[in-house]
């Protein structure tokens, strides 16, 4: 029954997400994915964050809202292939991509449970709100995600410093999963941390010798900006942590706390397998960012899927699946607080039914 619904929900969310394609395409995200590569491909990488080459493009583009660009680097780097073509076979293809992209993270992160069970939880994830929004917008999210569960996939795997290599590509979009590398190195996962340290500097050197110095300063002087202003970018601050404790001292003070009962969990529990540390990151990054729309939450797909396999007790499970759920149906990560609350009491094993991925011993140990 519950897959029968969710697939009901799946398939009216996907005519939605044709629809706006078809009517509303320069509403969405990838409208300004789509301008962003444009100005490195029309006025050089080094005027990503020129306002004056912002504006042209987005009045080449059409009558469209104009908001200044303060997106990563790679984003336009992923996007320029897409735009060189006309902008209604470029948002069809990036649509496309998403899609086999949120496939690809339930296929390598769901369980090994049997298939109607798999199923549901593809149909349930087509289903929940913020993947639909995050999808219809053409939000980078799911890229995100997909290169998350792809870094698990290859870690547990036997092959750490490829995965913290796929891990790098959180650049798209850091604010969801900036705490994971340093989860991760908590878990006892030193190669895939060193995975993701190379990867990571080989991203800031290319952005260096594209934008140069002045250009990353540009960026990081836009960036601070946006955050001392977060309404002006329709950013819902009051359904943060930060948000909700005022964005003062004490806001501060809970982002730290967050993250250091994370690292210390994850310490604790560094000999199981990765799962944990991957979860727990994606949970202590929203929780201790400012700066979170209600599809980013999507990012909590993998995070949940794994959690499932990282050995749950009853009590860890009840307040998890809660945290879990609650934060997607209300669109906020505040909820996640009631699955810091599980991970206190103590390690957890196996539970029947579960299996354990191999893990590298040698890593963990």
């Amino acid at each position: 029954m519950v897959t029968v619904v969710a697939g009901i929900l799946t398939g009216r969310n996907l005519i939605a997400i044709v629809q706006f394609i078809q009517r509303r395409p320069l509403e969405g995200d990838f409208a300004l994915y789509y301008v962003f590569a444009r100005i490195g491909l029309h006025h050089g990488w080094g005027s990503l964050y020129d306002l004056n080459a912002q504006r042209q493009e987005w009045q080449a583009l059409g009558p469209t809202l104009f908001y200044p660009e303060i997106y990563t680097p790679p984003v336009a780097w992923l996007v320029a292939p897409f735009a060189l073509l006309p902008f209604s076979v470029a948002i069809a293809l990036w649509t496309v991509l998403l899609l086999v992209a949120l496939a690809v993270t339930w296929w390598l992160c769901v369980p090994e449970y049997r298939w109607p069970v798999r199923g549901m939880h593809l149909a349930i994830a087509g289903a929940v709100p913020v993947v639909a929004f995050g999808l219809l917008l053409g939000q980078v999210v799911v890229l995100v995600a997909a290169a998350v569960a792809g870094s698990w996939w290859l870690v547990q795997r036997g092959h750490p410093f490829i995965a913290g290599l796929s891990l790098s590509l959180i650049a798209l979009k850091p604010q969801l999963a900036f705490l994971v590398p340093l989860t991760i190195l908590a878990g006892g996962r030193r190669r895939m941390f060193l995975g993701w340290l190379t990867g990571s500097a080989g991203i800031l050197a290319v952005c260096l010798m594209t934008l140069g110095p002045s250009g990353l300063a540009t960026y990081g002087s836009r960036l601070y900006q946006a955050t001392q202003s977060l309404d002006s970018f329709v950013v819902p601050v009051r359904l943060t942590l930060a948000g909700l404790l005022g964005q003062g001292l004490l806001a501060h003070a809970a982002q730290v706390a967050v993250t250091v009962i994370t690292l210390a969990v994850c310490w604790r529990r560094r000999s199981a397998g990765p799962e944990f540390p991957i979860a727990a990151g994606i949970t202590a990054s929203l929780l201790a960012t400012p700066f979170v729309h209600a599809q980013d939450l999507a990012i909590l797909l993998p995070a949940a899927w794994l959690s499932l396999r990282s050995g749950w007790r009853p009590f860890e499970r009840t307040l998890g699946l809660t945290g879990y759920l609650a934060s997607l149906v209300l669109f906020t990560p505040l909820p996640l607080l009631l699955l810091m609350l599980g991970w206190l009491p103590g390690r957890v094993a196996v539970p029947a039914g579960v299996a354990r991925p191999r893990t590298d011993l040698a890593e963990a140990g």
